[in-house]
């Protein structure tokens, strides 16, 4: 058997390997090529003179309407235009369906999806149907002047 000092020896050797080989692979090697001198982020002579172009272009707007002069307003939004009217509903015959005097009349209303079945002298909405013939319908809207709503093919 080894003795105690032996074994510590060996064990301290052991540990500082692996300390050294651990700092070599964990620190950054150095780049063995050099960066030019003139780059993109190293150019800032050109940086400045740009900055100081813009600072220029900053003061004439300044001079010309000054930050804290009483006078100084927003410019003033264009007016929204009046949002349009909504477009007036309309009735639209789908189909006739029945026979002799026992029609019915398939309509809808543009505003809706919802189709109606209305038999002669019923009302929907606005609109009263006077008649129902074979392939159109007399309608009358606010008591107004009948009109005829044909099939749309």
């Amino acid at each position: 058997m080894m003795d105690k000092a032996k074994e510590r020896t060996i064990g301290i050797v052991v540990f500082a390997t692996f300390c050294v080989l651990a700092l070599w692979i964990w620190i950054p090697q150095t780049p063995t090529s050099t960066a030019p001198a003139s780059g993109p982020g190293r150019d800032v002579m050109g940086r400045l003179a740009a900055s100081q172009e813009r600072l220029a272009d900053l003061i004439a707007v300044t001079s010309e309407r000054p930050l804290f002069d009483a006078t100084r307003r927003p410019v003033a939004a264009p007016e929204a235009a009046a949002p349009a009217a909504p477009p007036e509903p309309v009735l639209t015959l789908v189909g006739i369906l029945g026979i002799e005097d026992e029609k019915v009349a398939l309509v809808r209303i543009s505003t809706s999806a919802q189709l109606y079945r209305l038999n002669k002298g019923d009302t929907l909405g606005a609109w009263r149907i006077l008649d129902i013939t074979a392939n159109s319908v007399t309608v009358s809207k606010d008591g107004g002047d009948a009109g005829q709503l044909f099939i749309d093919q």
